[in-house]
């Protein structure tokens, strides 16, 4: 019996999603390479050629292949008899309100324009016009051009010695990363200007986990005099500081924890990710312990800088919702022989089961993995075997490339994109933290009154 037209059009439909995966593919590991070959002025080998331009991007689309073959096929559909309807019970998992977002990135100064950038898979590294390994040609690096405007740091030093903060000792990195984190919160804050009659506004820097305690508070008073002069009371402005750990673990666990506060006040938080390490020490580093990203260690860590911003309030605001879950991996994903999706998955069916989403619809999935296979395969697994009908190629989307290693940075991104995408109606987003080696999340961001409808039926 000749294919019946739901069948061609299925077929049709997975050899274009394989063409575009295939081409994607092949595409980002010829760009990168070229690139780098042509900027270090160093001439291929044969060995090179085969390794990066045929063996890495079959390996990669090999992997891919065999995440399909061994999921497990989905059941048949079997008719069930007639039940009495149950009725969707309230989310456990509690619900804060996306007011508002803001980022200060590499490949976009504004929500709209990262948003455009990573759709078009423009969002990449750069040659570094400054910075060298050990041999000395340059890195790859994602640096942000506005980091280096020195308006913030003018006002900025003289405001910490004048307050009592002048054993901060901030270095280039540190300045770089208080200019991207005071643009942030300063256009945050001056949009929020409208609820500031009574409200009080919680700045929770999550600063890099290298900074010092006497570097945290100086950047946390500085920001409070930015959201200040933007034109909040100061007695209306308080710093939250952030749990200890690495950034990301820190954001996760500040969002539950603000999602289960009692609403007593009128308050907004804005949880505020800010790094640099567009530094030639750290680059240093990097190169001596084997971690830095060069055409010889493609699975190393890019160094990037960047800053982003989640103006946070209480479900009652009309706007995205946002429910979160986290747990912590047996064991780091930079020692594992492959990627394993098993946590993201038991988070990602966790948080759809509690807040009565039905995974298809879910219109897309972020995450903040960044170019290691390792990272980008674990974040296409929760795809495939949760989420089927995304198009890989299309609505499976990474920050990392964007950011580089910049600590909680491409995670909030994220869920920047996020809530952008469920304001203009595109509907639910799952948003995912893989790219710590230990540390994994999984939020849900729905538009505006999503949550709310959920719990009523």
């Amino acid at each position: 019996m000749p294919p019946q037209p739901d069948a061609e059009i299925d077929l049709m439909g997975t050899w274009i999603r394989g063409g575009i995966l295939t081409m994607l593919t092949f595409g980002a590991f010829w760009g990168g390479a070229i690139f780098t070959w042509r900027g270090t002025g160093s001439a291929p080998t044969t060995s090179d050629l085969v390794t990066y331009l045929v063996a890495l991007p079959l390996a990669v689309l090999a992997g891919v292949l065999l995440l399909r073959r061994l999921a497990p096929a989905a059941p048949a559909p079997v008719a069930a008899a007639p039940t009495t309807p149950v009725p969707i019970t309230t989310a456990r998992l509690p619900a804060l309100a996306l007011v508002d977002a803001a980022v200060r990135l590499r490949h976009g100064d504004s929500i709209d324009e990262l948003a455009a950038t990573i759709a078009a898979q423009r969002a990449r590294p750069d040659l570094d016009p400054e910075l060298v390994d050990d041999a000395g040609y340059p890195v790859m690096t994602v640096r942000v051009p506005s980091a280096a405007d020195g308006a913030w740091r003018d006002a900025a030093e003289p405001w910490l010695a004048a307050q009592g903060h002048p054993d901060a000792r901030f270095g280039e990195a540190h300045w770089r990363a208080l200019a991207l984190a005071s643009s942030v919160v300063d256009e945050l804050a001056g949009a929020a200007l409208d609820a500031a009659d009574g409200t009080l506004l919680r700045i929770a820097p999550l600063a890099p986990a290298d900074w010092t305690a006497a570097q945290r508070t100086a950047a946390g008073a500085w920001l409070a005099h930015v959201a200040a002069q933007a034109g909040w009371d100061a007695d209306k402005v308080a710093v939250s500081p952030a749990p200890p750990g690495e950034p990301a673990a820190a954001a996760s666990a500040l969002l539950s924890v603000l999602a289960g506060q009692a609403v007593t006040e009128p308050a907004l938080t804005l949880l505020l990710a800010f790094d640099s390490r567009i530094d030639q020490a750290r680059v240093d580093r990097m190169a001596a312990d084997g971690t830095l990203f060069t055409a010889a260690h493609p699975q190393g860590l890019v160094p990037g800088e960047g800053a982003a911003g989640l103006l946070l309030g209480d479900a009652a605001h009309a706007a995205p919702t946002l429910q979160a879950a986290s747990t912590t991996r047996g064991a780091s994903a930079d020692a594992a022989a492959r990627a394993d999706a098993t946590d993201l998955r038991r988070l990602a069916e966790r948080l759809l089961a509690e807040t009565a989403v039905d995974a298809s619809a879910v219109s897309a999935l972020f995450a903040d993995a960044d170019h290691r296979s390792n990272r980008v395969l674990e974040a296409m697994a929760l795809a495939h075997d949760d989420l089927p009908h995304l198009d890989a190629g299309i609505d499976v989307r990474t920050t990392g490339p964007a950011c580089g290693q910049s600590g909680a940075v491409a995670f909030l991104a994220a869920l920047a994109l996020a809530r952008h995408q469920a304001v203009e109606g595109a509907g639910a987003v799952l948003c995912v933290a893989n790219n710590d080696p230990i540390h994994r999340s999984v939020a849900l961001v729905r538009p505006a009154g999503a949550a709310a409808a959920a719990t009523v039926g």
